[in-house]
């Protein structure tokens, strides 16, 4: 289990702190699965902002792996709730330019977010973060006495959605004050915290109102961020010096779990560019990989610890495969999920491969890590292979998957990625391989390309010019 009250580790105590991020936070929920997988538990989780939504779901006695199966499934489209059309036409009057009744009626009942659970929730201590605007102040409250409205003014970003009003007190998104509360789990005894960070962390300031609207998200949350760092090296110098007011006997140490570049923005989930499963997949990549490589000692509370790469020029396909691969004895139906991300930056390329499969066997979606990429070539064919690794009841497996690609017109037209050769394996028993060929259907190739994807350095979309460039850099990926 992620949350145990009771558990130790070595005398430690952790707090999972989930930061805010917006709709995308459907990639905390691919490092869920990874921390479980870890046996990684804690004692306190704490939520700000988009963080809520996975805070309240594992409050509601969610695992990682029922939250994932939630955002899957969830319609994205209820985030967005309309005001009444008479609120238009006065645009700069308006408490919001939307509403949380999608939210409220669809979002939390789609995600499992249970209040009376969360209420009567004993298996460990979670709190939700609002800022109390007519303090203007962060209140953190713990899941015995948090009420919907609390968990609603949580996510109501100011312009976006309304502030709330509880009691005589107005309350909404604590992101402009702090997007990761790690004072609170100080607060409550936490030694460790592992902080799951995705909002944005680059060096370019881009141009244009919804990037720099973001970028003041940005600047607020990892401002607020370095500020917090400042304070726990004050509290850990009380603690060597044994004057800690919060029980610790040991300096309190950082782990963060971030993308490895910028994740998409909210727009780009909205209009089907990028998909729940893609980021539950790259959080998952993600966190495999920091969790491969995380020393002990944690990681520096410095302005490197949420710093991500600047992506560049990016161009993303989505594809999804179905079909059966056969072993010795049997058949089993199996459907593949590929996202793959081209950055070029500095006439530098590359290529991520995020990715899940179905198995039938399995009964259940997994997502993969410790992913590879090669080329070659074939018959003028340039031969695109991915070998993986996926976890199933402690038991890991390889799945490598292999491309033919032919042109970037065909690409961009949708007739590539028309199928994929795919074997399954045991690392431990090989001699039981499945494999066989999975293709994509007419439909899911329509929406590969309807979902392909093309962002400029500024992060404005790309023409067709650009697209064709990068198409072709993806078909002759380091030939």
């Amino acid at each position: 289990m992620l949350i145990e009250r009771n558990n130790t580790t070595q005398g430690k105590k952790r707090s999972l702190i989930l930061a805010g991020g917006g709709m995308r936070l459907a990639y905390q929920a691919g490092v869920l699965i990874a921390l479980e997988e870890h046996d990684i538990a804690f004692n306190h989780v704490d939520g700000t902002s988009g963080g809520i939504f996975n805070a309240g779901m594992l409050a509601s006695g969610l695992s990682a792996n029922e939250i994932a199966d939630n955002w899957r499934n969830l319609d994205i489209k209820h985030f967005i709730s309309m005001r009444p059309l008479k609120s238009y036409f006065k645009p700069l009057n308006m408490m919001g330019y939307a509403d949380a009744d999608g939210i409220r009626s669809n979002i939390f009942p789609g995600l499992g977010i249970d209040l009376k659970k969360i209420n009567q929730f004993n298996k460990g201590e979670i709190t939700f973060n609002v800022c109390n605007f007519s303090n203007k102040s962060i209140e953190s409250i713990p899941h015995t006495r948090v009420l919907e409205d609390h968990l609603i003014a949580g996510v109501s970003l100011p312009i976006v959605m309304p502030a709330i009003h509880i009691g005589e007190q107005w309350f909404s998104d604590a992101v402009w004050i702090k997007d990761a509360n790690l004072i609170e789990a100080v607060k409550r005894g936490a030694d460790e915290l592992w902080l799951v960070w995705a909002i944005g962390n680059t060096a370019t300031y881009l141009p244009g109102a919804l990037n720099q609207y973001v970028h003041m998200i940005e600047m607020s949350a990892n401002g607020g961020l370095l500020e917090e760092y400042e304070r726990i090296d004050m509290i850990n110098k009380l603690i060597e010096q044994g004057k800690s007011d919060y029980g610790q006997k040991k300096p309190v140490t950082l782990f963060v779990i971030k993308p490895e570049f910028p994740l998409p923005l909210d727009p780009d989930l909205f209009f089907n560019k990028i998909d729940a499963r893609s980021l539950i997949n790259m959080g998952y990549d993600s966190a495999k990989k920091s969790l491969k490589t995380m020393p002990s000692s944690g990681v520096l509370q410095d302005v490197e610890a949420t710093k991500m790469k600047d992506p560049g020029i990016r161009f993303n396909i989505r594809n999804e495969f179905q079909g059966t691969l056969s072993n010795n004895k049997n058949q089993y139906k199996v459907r593949f999920y590929a996202y793959m991300v081209l950055s070029s930056n500095n006439e530098n390329d590359h290529l991520l491969i995020y990715s899940s499969v179905h198995l039938e066997l399995f009964n259940r979606e997994i997502s993969c890590f410790d992913s590879e990429i090669k080329t070659s070539k074939l018959n003028n064919k340039n031969i695109l292979e991915y070998t993986c690794h996926f976890m199933q009841n402690r038991d890991k497996y390889i799945l490598t998957a292999s491309w033919k690609l032919g042109s970037p017109i065909d690409l961009l037209l949708g007739l590539e990625f028309k199928s994929v050769r795919v074997s399954i394996a045991n690392v431990h028993e090989n001699d039981d391989k499945m494999e066989g060929t999975l293709y994509q259907d007419i439909k899911h190739r329509m929406t590969a390309w309807f979902s392909t994807n093309i962002r400029k350095q500024d992060g404005k979309p790309g023409g067709i010019g650009l697209k064709y460039r990068m198409a072709s850099k993806l078909i002759h990926y380091a030939i």
